[in-house]
């Protein structure tokens, strides 16, 4: 029986056949065992996958192999406190192709990986080809500690957003600048953010210091999208 069928619940195609090319290349890896199971038990785990699952859907097809393809070789990387973060920052290049087909650019299309520094998806706009670079900022370190420790802690430690947390943002920034350079091409830096906030307390605080910061260091053609469900965004783009 396919994965999402036994959910009850309308069919998650793509991720379907991701788990399945996952569970054939690595298997004796647990990750995605039980996984309608604990889907079901965890109503938020399940939006989740619905929500990249929404996302993947509009790949194309040339599109949609490669970033398989790019997860499935990143499946084994592991940050300590979070499994698998290597598979799901690639995944959440969906997000950005989703962004810029909806933006009305053409010829959108996934790149794949090689063994110089090359940016993630290209695509064209007014018949100029441009690309773009997808970062993901996770959780902090010290956040990580924790919540694995399983003590109480008071919320507002999450505000104001600190310098680590800005030299992290910038340096991912330049880096996904100069992948784009290397194709002697402009384009766009789309970011996929997770704050250690989760509930996102702070997200209206938090939206006012980026878009200071990036208007004090001039940071332009960037796209950031705050956590992978709903439509919290921060746009700071000399276009759109």
């Amino acid at each position: 029986m396919l994965v999402t069928q036994a959910l009850g619940v309308t069919r998650m195609r793509r991720i379907d056949e991701l788990i399945s090319v996952v569970r054939e290349a690595f298997p004796n890896d647990r990750f995605f065992e039980s996984f309608a199971e604990s889907c079901r038990a965890n109503a938020i785990q399940g939006r989740y996958y619905r929500t990249y699952d929404d996302a993947l859907r509009l790949l194309d097809a040339h599109s949609w192999q490669v970033l398989r393809k790019k997860a499935v070789e990143h499946f084994l990387n592991h940050r300590d406190g979070q499994m698998k973060q290597g598979f799901f920052n690639q995944l959440n290049e969906a997000f950005a192709y989703r962004h810029l087909v909806r933006c009305g650019y053409r010829k959108v299309r996934m790149l794949s990986e090689s063994q110089r520094s090359m940016p993630d998806i290209c695509y064209t706009e007014s018949g100029q080809v441009k690309h773009c670079e997808v970062k993901t900022l996770g959780i902090s370190d010290k956040e990580i500690r924790q919540r694995s420790s399983g003590l109480p802690y008071d919320g507002s430690v999450y505000y104001p957003l600190d310098d680590r947390f800005f030299q992290k943002f910038r340096s991912a920034f330049q880096i996904a600048r100069k992948q784009i350079a290397s194709q002697k091409t402009d384009g766009l830096v789309y970011f996929v953010i997770i704050f250690d906030d989760f509930a996102l307390d702070y997200y209206n605080e938090y939206r006012r210091q980026l878009v200071s910061y990036c208007r004090k260091q001039n940071l332009d053609g960037l796209y950031i999208k705050v956590g992978l469900r709903g439509n919290r965004r921060v746009c700071n783009r000399k276009d759109r």
